[in-house]
């Protein structure tokens, strides 16, 4: 006969009455002398006492306290920093919207979603009706019931050809959002969308209250937080929201800002006058792992750094120089030594090893400069200037720059490296001039990301590259069931952007950002800075860490 030896008892594994029974004499003070007497005449022995004591004060010490501030600074700000949820297109934006905010679903560690203003998510058979549950009782931070009404207006923001949104492309297969009562709408789609749930939890689909139009110093939401002062490319603070729907909100006050500088930046966070950072330069990892009550907050993720190179116009649109720098970079250099083993290698297109839906069939490019010099000859560029327009706007960009400036010498290619300000680099800078380096952050799917940056009517096609054969991918795609096919088809749209397309990229990075020890409740969805920009309705500070 097998003897089964009895399942050992911890805290967790009591019945739920005893534990918060246990859980409840800690939090009241009372003494272990105390506690344990209770449980031991309960029936539990003394050593299991003892242990289920320490597991009751482990999470006592883990329950979120209310009270006091945080700081936070992200890395680039400036005069387009938005309220307005649906001009959202930076970092700074992403975090400022979650503390304002609620949205329909929100998305999880892993990439899943759960409703979060819609309280149930339901589709018909083939995905292109989704029918969403609105959560009764929620209020907007002027008192205003979030209702339908004000679900249809947000929703109705991000489609129709006047849509300004930069979200746009992620649901424009949504021909109508239709009230069905006060609590239930329904989204009518024109196509099948098995991601419309997931594009609905990322950063630009925010509810706002029907009507809403004036972003320029304040903003209602349903968030965790309400506005207390914003200044664009200055800071915003936001103070708790007393009737927020949720668990959370758990701090006084937030401010958060930019600090643009990455020593500055490191700097005011190991001299406690931040209490979180992002985007830890690569050669700071070490100082701040070490670092008395720091840490580094670190996820790996599809987020990547490129050079991107505009196809539209002259020199970036010869594509024998694209193919040129792509082989003059130095990827393992680049993941191993610029930033410190806290990335994969990039192989010029956007979808890495994170991704499901990555292709691992596509060779990977590597340094060659006979190939480079191949392609560079037929380029007929000749010693005509590349420039670059590189600002630190993401980890090892400006390395990214100058390390393929030293490997185009090596060739004759006359590359040319212009150091800007990150200031007001998005409107100054990006999709304008040929060559500029760029750190994306990545979206919770492969279709996601590209129909962000690659589609042809995408706002943020950053290349400006375009191809029908791509765009058919992405729609027909999401049609498909069969895992291997879409998987297939993926690959093919991959390819296109490898062999055709106007990114040079050589690695995809991990998330590493930096907090203090008494920075509790951090979240880590891979998406963004500071857990995927998740954190606000989470954060909580233990001055007792």
């Amino acid at each position: 006969m097998k003897i089964l030896k009895p399942e050992k008892i911890t805290y967790e594994t009591l019945h739920s009455t005893d534990r918060d029974r246990v859980l409840e004499m800690v939090k009241k003070g009372a003494t272990r002398r105390e506690a344990l007497g209770w449980m031991t005449a309960a029936g539990l022995s003394a050593a299991t006492a003892t242990s289920i004591f320490g597991s009751a004060t482990t999470a006592w010490a883990n329950t979120p306290k209310r009270g006091g501030k945080l700081i936070m600074a992200v890395d680039v700000h400036g005069p387009d920093d938005q309220l307005d949820p649906a001009n959202y297109k930076a970092t700074v934006d992403y975090f400022r919207g979650r503390m304002f905010y609620g949205s329909l679903t929100r998305l999880k560690d892993d990439l899943s979603y759960e409703p979060e203003l819609a309280e149930e998510v339901l589709s018909n058979a083939d995905a292109t009706e989704w029918t969403f549950k609105i959560r009764r009782g929620v209020e907007f931070h002027n008192g205003k019931t979030l209702t339908a009404d004000d679900v249809i207006y947000s929703m109705n923001r991000h489609i129709g050809p006047d849509t300004v949104s930069t979200g746009a492309t992620l649901v424009n297969m949504v021909t109508e959002w239709k009230k069905v009562n006060d609590y239930e709408v329904k989204a009518i789609l024109s196509s099948p969308n098995s991601d419309l749930p997931i594009a609905l939890g990322t950063f630009q689909f925010k509810i706002i209250p029907d009507g809403y139009t004036d972003f320029s110093s304040t903003t209602i939401g349903t968030g965790p937080y309400k506005v207390k002062e914003f200044a664009p490319g200055i800071r915003a603070v936001g103070v708790r929201n007393e009737n927020y729907w949720d668990d959370g909100a758990y701090l006084d006050e937030i401010e958060h800002f930019a600090i643009a500088d990455p020593v500055a930046r490191l700097n005011a966070f190991l001299n406690g006058d931040i209490d979180a950072m992002s985007n830890v330069p690569p050669k700071a990892i070490d100082a701040v792992a070490n670092a008395t009550g720091k840490g580094l907050w670190t996820l790996e993720s599809g987020a990547y750094v490129n050079i991107a190179g505009r196809v539209d116009i002259a020199p970036s649109n010869n594509g024998h120089l694209i193919k040129a720098l792509q082989h003059l970079q130095d990827r393992e250099r680049m993941v191993r030594g610029v930033l410190k083993g806290q990335a994969r290698l990039g192989n010029d297109q956007p979808i890495g090893p994170a991704y499901f839906d990555h292709c691992p069939d596509i060779p990977q490019r590597e340094l060659d400069l006979d190939k480079a010099k191949w392609h560079f000859e037929k380029s007929g560029i000749g010693n005509s200037e590349v420039p670059i327009t590189a600002a630190e706007v993401g980890p090892g960009v400006v390395e990214m720059a100058t390390m393929t400036q030293r490997e185009a010498a090596k060739i004759g290619m006359n590359v040319s490296v212009e150091k800007v300000t990150p200031d007001g680099y998005w409107s100054a800078i990006w999709k304008v001039v040929p060559f500029c380096v760029v750190r994306w952050n990545p979206r919770p799917t492969a279709n996601i990301m590209l129909s962000l940056a690659y589609h042809s009517q995408a706002k943020w096609n950053e290349s400006y590259w375009k191809n029908e054969q791509f765009d058919q991918i992405l729609k027909d795609v999401l049609a498909v069931t069969d895992p291997a096919k879409r998987k297939q088809m993926y690959c093919d749209a991959q390819t296109l952007i490898h062999e055709t397309g106007g990114s040079i990229m050589p690695a995809h990075l991990n998330y590493i950002d930096g907090a203090a020890d008494y920075v509790k409740g951090r979240t880590h969805v891979p998406l963004n800075s500071f857990g995927g920009a998740e954190s606000p309705p989470f954060l909580w500070r233990d001055d007792s860490a």
